[in-house]
């Protein structure tokens, strides 16, 4: 007889027999792309290959919110190791905000989902409501950086009566996948526009 709780790989939605609560498979976990290189300002504790890739998407879209718990322990580990040595005070964490069209038909931001789980293990704010997607823009996927960039200039700003909670701030801005730096690299210059000291880019995954 079996006596262990049968758990399902987040991944690969194999299933795993273990006496603890489990979110990967001993093969999965076998095969995390941990990355520990810098780029422009920005960290990730994995390059975005599986099994990384499918558990990304499965919170992307399938409101799999116990994969940001799963990784989170990451991020804060990359947080405390690359990160935090590098500052005189703690940052704030600002999440890359949806369009308000496509966050209704989402229902979530998987990039809040994450910064609350890191911010649960490393203990600092979260602030949701500073910067806002004033418009929307065309879907990314197979856009080349000069057009993603193009596509994204004049997307993002600060709300005006938030402006007071970034003024000389560290800002840890938090996404889910750093592919050409577009996203991240426009909300950073409108924080550091709209008075933040610094700006750091964490996501939990970089295209290579």
């Amino acid at each position: 007889m079996n006596w262990f709780p049968n758990y399902t790989c987040m991944a690969c939605d194999g299933e795993i027999q273990t006496s603890t609560n489990t979110y990967l498979c001993s093969n999965c976990m076998s095969k995390l792309p941990i990355t520990t290189e810098e780029q422009h300002g920005h960290f990730s504790p994995f390059v975005y290959e599986e099994p990384i890739r499918s558990m990304i998407l499965k919170l992307k879209y399938a409101s799999n919110g116990f994969i940001a718990k799963a990784l989170a322990p990451y991020l804060a580990a990359v947080y405390l190791r690359h990160i935090q040595p590098t500052l005189k005070t703690a940052p704030i964490i600002i999440p890359v905000p949806l369009h308000q069209s496509r966050l209704r038909e989402r229902g979530y931001n998987q990039s809040e989902i994450i910064a609350k789980e890191l911010a649960s293990y490393i203990q600092l704010p979260v602030f949701n409501n500073v910067l806002t997607r004033n418009r929307k823009t065309i879907i990314q996927k197979d856009m080349d950086a000069t057009a993603r960039a193009k596509n994204l200039h004049g997307a993002f700003a600060v709300i005006p009566d938030q402006i007071p909670k970034i003024k000389n701030q560290n800002v840890l801005l938090v996404d889910d996948v750093y592919t050409t730096g577009a996203t991240s690299h426009e909300c950073a210059s409108v924080l550091r526009a709209n008075g933040a000291r610094n700006v750091t880019i964490l996501t939990l995954a970089s295209v290579n």
